[in-house]
């Protein structure tokens, strides 16, 4: 039995990323139709993918005789935000072969996983590449009165590495040029549709690679400026802010038209159980320390092939604080961010899949 109108549900939709190959404001085409060549699905649940175009109307306030304004006219279509929370990081289950999610690592971090066969798919920075996404939200199965949607040109902002929860996550915040809806593509012009002339259609029996990865396990480690800490851990986070900043406010388009890289900062947080070990004691002394830098390696997963470990160089710890938590002291060390080894190097952070 159907029903009319039908009702809207995000379990009816797929997440798509693709990295663009040409330019911020074109989505891979050919001849206006899309090309979905190395668009990937991404593993999300409900509730976790939003996206917020905003084009609101300059106000035009003359005088008019009354307290009333005249209407005004469509402002700059600037600040288009999309997020992510709680995405599970799948490796790809096969040392040497890049994640599906290898779209969003390179988006963070300027270019694809450097794969060496058998071994590992790596990310590091890089300073001279760029690789805006386009993102799918389609509906599946989709009747045609039901709204798909995608968005062009999209950067993430910030992100955070999640561990220690059921599964090992990643949330990430960013920006967008635009984006089309397949309800009301016909009206939305070639700018504002990435340069596509027919909506895109979604891809059909989309595969996956590997299995997420479990929040805690046996053989996971977390080590701090050369202190293993991993029984003692109860809160970790690595944080990012990338750096990436939209191009919007040229005279010649409405919407965004570039995104640069400036700053971008690397840091770690954690929580532990506070006691009277070795370990512990040392690494409270090193956050007093004034000049001295450390390093952190976290491992997550204990499959080959599905082990993830962050480096993170040069980190400059915070000042340590100890809080009442009920039956336990705990340790906390505060957002500690990381720097590059020396001037002009990119190796504040590396990611390693193995």
């Amino acid at each position: 039995m159907s029903f009319t109108p039908n009702i809207n549900s995000p379990r009816y939709y797929r997440l798509y990323s693709q990295i663009q190959s040409t330019a911020y404001n074109t989505v891979n085409n050919g001849t206006g139709t899309w090309t979905n060549t190395g668009v990937k699905l991404l593993r999300v649940d409900e509730g976790s993918f939003t996206a917020n175009r905003s084009a609101p109307y300059t106000r035009f306030p003359v005088l008019t005789g009354s307290r009333s304004e005249v209407a005004g006219v469509r402002g700059r279509k600037n600040g288009p935000a999309w997020s992510i929370r709680g995405m599970p990081i799948c490796p790809s289950g096969a040392a040497g072969t890049a994640p599906d999610m290898d779209s969003i690592f390179a988006n963070i971090f300027g270019a694809t996983a450097t794969l060496v066969a058998s071994t590992s798919a790596a990310y590091s920075f890089s300073d001279t590449a760029i690789s805006p996404l386009s993102l799918f939200f389609f509906n599946h199965p989709n009747p045609s009165t039901m709204t798909s949607a995608y968005y062009w040109g999209a950067f993430i902002r910030q992100f955070q590495i999640n561990f220690n929860a059921n599964f090992l996550t990643i949330d990430v915040d960013g920006f967008f040029g635009w984006g089309a809806t397949s309800t009301t593509f016909s009206s939305t012009d070639l700018g504002g549709a990435g340069q596509l002339t027919t909506f895109p259609a979604e891809p059909v029996s989309p595969t996956t690679l590997g299995t997420p990865i479990a929040g805690f396990g046996t053989g996971y480690t977390m080590t701090i400026a050369s202190q293993d800490i991993s029984l003692k851990t109860r809160v970790l986070s690595i944080t990012g802010e990338t750096g990436w900043v939209p191009i919007q406010d040229v005279y010649g388009s409405p919407y965004p038209i570039a995104a640069v890289g400036d700053t971008r900062r690397m840091a770690i947080a954690l929580g532990a159980l506070d006691d009277d070990s070795s370990a512990l004691n040392t690494l409270k002394t090193d956050t007093e320390q004034n000049t001295a830098v450390y390093v952190a390696s976290v491992v997550a997963g204990a499959t080959a092939g599905s082990i993830m470990t962050a480096t993170l160089n040069n980190i400059q710890l915070n000042t340590f604080n100890l809080t009442d938590q009920g039956a336990v002291v705990a340790f906390d060390l505060p957002t500690s961010y990381a720097h590059a080894t020396s001037a002009g190097a990119v190796d504040d952070m590396t990611l390693v899949f193995t």
